[in-house]
């Protein structure tokens, strides 16, 4: 029996956006499931101390942007290296994504959610930590009036959200994207190619 891809991200990381390409051509080849795993990235980065994007040496930072550009090119996924609004708080978009994965259950509406919430941040300069925004999102995916209306009270939402991060710390997941197949840490979507190796063995 195969095993599982468990995906860890958040929707204000470049490089999960970057990964929705490669996941999604790994599930048609494959038809392997992918586990979109929502975490508290900040809880996470502040265990191992690790430095925010504005808080890293200046040089790491001007990298950083000219690496967004190379990916951008590379795989032909539009990207606005510097949008109006980030960082930003990514709890209501994680958990919108988790309400739909609990009441929906399907990986290519769960892919279009996380995409369109991407894509609001790193293409449209929305805020992804204004409901609003994120309500008008999954009403035009069609998510469920019911879901869209209890996802930010709904108590479950907020558990599997803690869950999610509480067992990225147990699997040593120190950043996103992380993919964990088996008993294997991928970590950044430039390794998805090793990953598939692995899934083809």
């Amino acid at each position: 029996m195969k095993k599982s891809i468990d995906f860890y991200m958040v929707t204000i990381s470049p490089w999960c956006y970057f990964a929705l390409k490669g996941l999604k051509s790994l599930f048609d080849e494959h038809r392997i499931e992918i586990n979109f795993k929502p975490v508290d990235i900040m809880s996470i980065f502040k265990e191992n101390q690790t430095k925010g994007v504005k808080d890293r040496p200046l040089p790491v930072q001007k990298n950083r942007l000219n690496e967004l550009k190379r990916w951008s090119d590379y795989l032909s996924v539009k990207l606005n290296s510097s949008p109006k609004f980030h960082p930003v708080n990514p709890e209501i978009s994680s958990k919108i994504i988790i309400s739909s994965l609990l009441h929906e259950n399907s990986f290519e509406k769960t892919l279009n959610l996380v995409t369109k919430l991407c894509e609001a941040v790193w293409v449209n300069d929305l805020n992804v930590s204004d409901i609003d925004v994120v309500t008008k999102i999954a009403n035009d995916e069609g998510i469920n009036n019911d879901i869209i209306g209890s996802f930010l009270t709904d108590e479950i939402i907020t558990e599997q959200l803690n869950k999610n991060t509480l067992h990225a710390k147990e699997n040593n997941v120190f950043g996103v994207p992380t993919f964990i197949y088996g008993n294997e840490l991928f970590f950044g979507q430039d390794r998805l190619f090793m990953l598939e190796q692995l899934i083809k063995e």
